[in-house]
């Protein structure tokens, strides 16, 4: 009776626990509030966080996805060494993937911010830079999440992106600071950085041109970067537009990586959990399916919340107004069952084409987070 209802609220369970690590996120953000001086200095260089951000965390939860249903499929192992093909050329796609998203982010900052044409050379190099650093540790990290969660009898599903995209968020925020001192210093370096990062890449692409899971994984996760990288734009746009604002209201660089990433990790747990159900048969690629998940939302539902609540606390406390307080709460209210129904008829959608769900629905659903959420909060700061 008791493991019943254990397994009855599993859902709860895990993703309270994968939700904690969200919490990480006050971490980057009290590193981008105590470098704001730095991320403030020009148009771009704000511009270009959010879309650093955004873009990170839509190719960290391709691998998250693709990892997760690997382990329940039994195509990929819980191990580093001896893995499979499969596993072997989802990191190698994760590698070429992110040098086009760098590259796409980098032009996008540019015309977004209004930079001058003498500032591109560096604003590429310094994005690419960014992401070159970040990869090193956000990849293996995401690795290593799925690994343990598997062999702890947790489920991936439920785990692996809340955790991965959370050290992905603290880790994306140091590097976007490195590469940004570096550009507003020995800026040679992003230029060494870049060119070495082009090679490697190039060298990767020869290697598994002919693995075919490598080839599908580009051929349908491109057009979503690219999508996530130009709808992050408007992020970088939003965050630009309103830079005075935020030099003026203390603590909501703070809290802004740990909203978008709760947020975004509740869609991602039932986009993955939809997924996986899809995959093994559990679930009819049916709309109307979404009524026998109520369940399983309810419990995702709840976790958000209590944790948005915590933000909110924080957020008065930092910020010393009730406007810091609502905030987090109303942007919760209004966005998570948008955001739920927005990921379950992804997946059901892409399922129904013959696509790999993985390969949309978390990039997109973030990416769609971060963006109104960002657009939202920058209409209040203007109110």
């Amino acid at each position: 009776m008791l493991k019943d209802r254990e397994r009855k609220f599993q859902i709860l369970r895990d993703s309270m626990f994968s939700l904690s690590f969200d919490m990480g996120g006050l971490i980057a953000g009290g590193l981008l509030e105590s470098f704001s001086g730095l991320a403030l200095r020009t148009g771009w260089s704000i511009a270009l966080y959010p879309i650093v951000l955004t873009g990170r965390g839509a190719l960290n939860g391709i691998e998250a996805a693709r990892i997760s249903t690997g382990l329940h499929l039994g195509t990929v192992k819980p191990t580093f060494r001896g893995n499979t093909k499969y596993y072997y050329s989802i990191l190698a796609s994760m590698v070429t993937l992110s040098l086009l998203m760098s590259l796409l982010m980098g032009s996008l900052a540019f015309i977004f911010s209004g930079a001058t044409l003498e500032e591109l050379p560096i604003i590429l190099s310094t994005a690419i830079s960014s992401q070159t650093i970040a990869i090193i540790l956000i990849v293996p990290a995401t690795s290593l999440a799925g690994h343990e969660s598997f062999k702890r009898g947790l489920d991936p599903d439920a785990v692996v992106y809340p955790i991965s995209s959370t050290v992905a968020d603290i880790w994306a925020t140091i590097s976007y600071i490195i590469a940004l001192t570096i550009a507003f210093g020995p800026s040679i370096i992003n230029h060494i950085i870049a060119s070495a990062t082009v090679i490697f890449t190039l060298l990767v692409i020869v290697i598994f041109s002919r693995e075919e899971e490598f080839r599908r994984t580009i051929r349908e996760s491109f057009p979503t970067v690219a999508s996530v990288t130009l709808i992050s734009s408007i992020s970088g746009f939003s965050l630009s537009s309103a830079r005075k604002r935020i030099e003026e209201t203390p603590g909501i660089l703070t809290i802004y990586p740990a909203i978008i990433d709760t947020l975004g990790d509740c869609g991602a747990i039932f986009g993955s959990t939809s997924t996986t159900k899809l995959f093994t048969g559990l679930m009819e690629p049916s709309l109307s399916e979404i009524s026998s998940r109520i369940n399983e939302l309810a419990q995702i539902w709840i976790a958000g919340l209590i944790y948005y609540f915590l933000y909110a606390i924080i957020g008065f406390s930092v910020g010393g107004s009730l406007r810091s307080f609502a905030i987090p709460l109303l942007v919760y209210s209004i966005l998570f069952p948008l955001i739920s129904l927005f990921t379950f008829s992804l997946a059901i959608v892409a399922f129904r084409k013959g696509l790999n769900p993985d390969n949309f629905i978390i990039p997109l659903e973030t990416t769609m987070t971060d963006t109104i959420t960002t657009v939202m909060l920058s209409a209040i700061l203007s109110v």
